[in-house]
C-alpha cells in the first residue's frame, strides 16, 4: 500500500464534522438538470452547445461529450455558488459512457469534477471514472467545501481520453448524518454487463507480511491454513538503518534484506508456505518509510535493475518463491504514465529473465487499477499481473491517518453510489477485462478494510467471493503490520482498536484460508 497517495483523500474525509453514523443526502443545494434544453441553458452557453435531445435516459435529453483520440479534451466549466455550498456536500451525477478509453495519465478520462481554491491551493475532487461502454448509472462523491473556497466550478466532459460521455443530471446535497433504509437500491447495469468468472476458486490464499516474522507468527499462519505470504522489502519494517539515498546504500539494504529473507524462507519451507518477494520501496531520491515508487520523479531504474539481478541470482530455482513482485504500486505524476512504467517493467523483467527463466515475475499495471486499460502484457513467459483493491477508499480507509470520524457503512450508499458485491465487481472491471483479453494469471497482492468500518466482515466476504469466482490468488493486507488492518484486532463502538482472539472479520478470512491444500 502507498499511503502517500491516499493521504489527500483521507484528509478530506477526516476534515468532515465529527459525526457518528451514516452520511445521507440532506437539503438539495444545487441542481443541473440537462434532460431539457431549458435546463441546459440555465447552466450556461457551453452546456447548451453540448445538449442533445433524446440522448438521455427515458428518451430525454443530456449533455454529450465526444473525443476521437486520447490526446483530446472536450469539457465545460459551470460556475457554482461557493458560499451556499460551504460545508460537507454530496454530489451525485447520472452518467453513461460509450467506448471510453483511458488517456495517458491515471487521472484522465471522463470528468465530473469540482475545482476551487482554498488556503492558497487549488483542489480538484472528482467522482470515480468508468471506461468502456456502460448504461446510465450514478457517480458520486462527498467533499468538504471550505468556507474560504473561491472560484468554485463544476467540470463535465472528457479530459485526455477518447470516447463518448453523457451527463443527464448533477445534484449537490448537504451531507448530513442519518439513515438510508428507505432509499431504493438501484439496478447496476455496468455490473450486469461484466462477464462472470468460472467460479473454480483459486490455489494460493495468504497475507501481506508485517513486522512479526517469528516462528510463532508462522505457526499462527499455518494454523489458519495460509499458504502464501507477500514479504515486504520495506525500509519501514525491521531493517537496518542504512542511508538509502545513494545507489551504494540502497544495494547494501537489499543485501541485508536478502539475509533476513533467507531466514524467512526457512520458516516458509517448514510450514509449506510460499513467498512473494515484494520490493515495496524503489531506489531513488525520495526514499521514505512509505514509498519511493514515483517512476518519473526520481526512480533510479539502473539501481532497481541491479537489485533484481542480485535477487534473481540468489533465489533462482528456490521452490519456496511464488514470484518476484518487481515494484509495489508504481506511480507516475508528470509524464504519460503507462508507457514509462511499461518500459521500466520490460527492462527489469529482461534483466531477471537473463538469469532466471522460470520464477514468475509479478507486474502491477500502475498505482491505479484503471491503468490496466492501457497496459500491455509483457512478451515473456510466467508473468503474473497484480492489482490492489481498496475500493471504495472512502469506506476502507475511513479514519486512516486521522481521527475516527466518518462512518460509511457496507453495503450502503458511499459517496452517492450504492456499494455492494456487484459494485465491487465494477471496481474490478479493468482487471477482469485484461485477464479475459490476454488470458493471463492475476494475483491480488493487497486488499483490506480498516477494523473500524461498519460491515467490514461483509465487505471482506464479498471481496473474497469475487476473487474466488475469477480464480485470482490473493494476500490480505496485512498480518501484524498495523492494528488498523489486523485480523487479530477489532474496534469498539467509539473507534478504539483492541486485540482480539476472535471476531467476524477474522472468521471470514480464516474460513477462506481453510480452502488451501497443504
Amino acid at each position: 500500500m502507498n499511503l502517500l497517495k491516499v493521504g489527500c483523500l483521507i484528509a478530506v474525509l477526516a476534515a468532515a464534522a465529527g459525526l457518528q453514523g451514516a452520511y445521507v443526502n440532506g437539503e438539495l443545494l444545487w441542481e443541473g438538470d440537462f434532460t431539457t434544453r431549458e435546463g441546459a441553458a440555465r447552466a450556461g452557453k457551453e452546456a447548451l452547445e453540448h445538449f442533445r435531445p433524446d440522448a438521455g435516459p427515458d428518451g430525454k435529453g443530456a449533455l454529450v461529450f465526444r473525443t476521437r483520440r486520447n490526446t483530446e479534451t472536450d469539457w465545460i466549466r459551470i460556475p457554482l455558488p461557493a458560499g451556499k455550498l460551504a460545508g460537507m456536500i454530496q454530489l451525485e451525477a447520472v452518467v453513461s459512457g460509450k467506448d471510453l478509453a483511458p488517456g495517458g495519465r491515471p487521472f484522465w478520462g471522463s470528468k465530473v469534477m469540482l475545482n476551487f481554491q482554498s488556503a492558497g491551493k487549488s483542489r480538484w475532487p472528482e467522482t470515480s471514472r468508468n471506461f468502456g461502454t456502460y448504461a446510465w448509472s450514478t457517480a458520486g462523491m462527498a467533499e468538504v467545501i471550505p468556507a474560504d473556497a473561491a472560484n468554485l466550478g463544476l467540470y463535465l466532459g472528457i479530459q485526455g481520453a477518447s470516447g463518448e460521455f453523457r451527463v443527464a443530471t448533477v445534484r449537490i446535497y448537504r451531507c448530513v448524518e442519518g439513515r438510508e433504509e428507505s432509499r431504493e437500491i438501484p439496478a447496476n447495469p455496468i455490473a450486469a454487463a461484466i462477464p462472470r468468472g468460472p467460479g473454480h476458486g483459486t490455489k494460493y490464499r495468504g497475507v501481506m507480511s508485517g513486522g512479526d516474522l517469528s516462528p510463532e507468527a508462522f505457526r499462527r499462519l499455518a494454523d489458519w491454513g495460509v499458504n502464501l505470504i507477500r514479504y515486504q522489502l520495506n525500509p519501514g519494517l525491521n531493517t537496518p538503518k542504512i542511508d538509502l539515498s545513494t545507489r551504494e546504500g540502497y544495494l547494501r539494504w537489499i543485501e541485508a534484506e536478502m539475509q533476513r529473507l533467507d531466514e524467512v524462507l526457512k520458516l516458509c519451507r517448514q510450514y509449506d508456505i510460499k513467498a512473494v518477494i515484494d520490493l515495496h520501496a524503489g531506489p531513488g531520491n525520495r526514499i521514505s518509510k512509505v514509498s519511493s515508487n514515483e517512476i518519473d520523479t526520481g526512480l533510479d531504474v539502473n539501481t532497481l535493475t541491479e537489485a533484481w539481478r542480485r535477487m534473481a541470482k540468489r533465489y533462482k530455482g528456490n521452490p519456496s518463491i511464488y514470484g518476484y513482485d518487481i515494484l509495489n504500486e508504481p506511480v507516475n505524476n508528470r509524464t504519460p504514465s503507462v508507457d514509462l512504467w511499461q518500459q521500466t517493467a520490460e527492462r527489469v523483467t529482461s534483466a531477471i529473465r537473463a538469469i532466471d527463466r522460470k520464477t514468475p515475475i509479478i507486474i502491477a499495471a500502475g498505482f491505479s487499477i484503471s491503468q490496466f486499460g492501457n497496459f500491455k502484457p509483457l512478451h515473456y513467459e510466467n508473468i503474473i499481473y497484480s492489482p490492489h483493491f481498496y475500493e471504495p477508499f472512502a469506506y476502507t480507509h475511513q479514519g486512516v491517518g486521522g481521527a475516527w470520524k466518518i462512518h460509511w457503512r457496507y453495503p450502503g450508499w458511499i459517496n452517492g453510489v450504492y456499494w455492494d458485491k456487484e459494485q465491487l465487481r465494477v471496481s474490478m472491471k479493468d482487471a477482469i477485462e485484461f485477464q479475459r483479453k490476454y488470458q493471463v494469471p492475476i494475483f491480488v497482492g493487497e486488499f483490506s478494510v480498516i477494523v473500524r468500518a461498519p460491515g467490514g466482515e461483509r465487505y471482506l466476504k464479498d471481496m473474497i467471493e469475487l476473487l474466488e469466482e475469477y480464480g485470482w490468488d490473493w494476500t490480505y493486507h496485512a498480518f501484524r503490520e498495523w492494528a488498523g488492518w489486523s485480523l487479530e484486532h477489532e474496534s469498539t463502538p467509539d473507534g478504539k482498536i483492541l486485540s482480539s482472539k476472535d471476531n467476524p472479520r477474522m472468521r471470514v478470512v480464516v474460513e477462506a484460508f481453510r480452502k488451501n491444500r497443504r
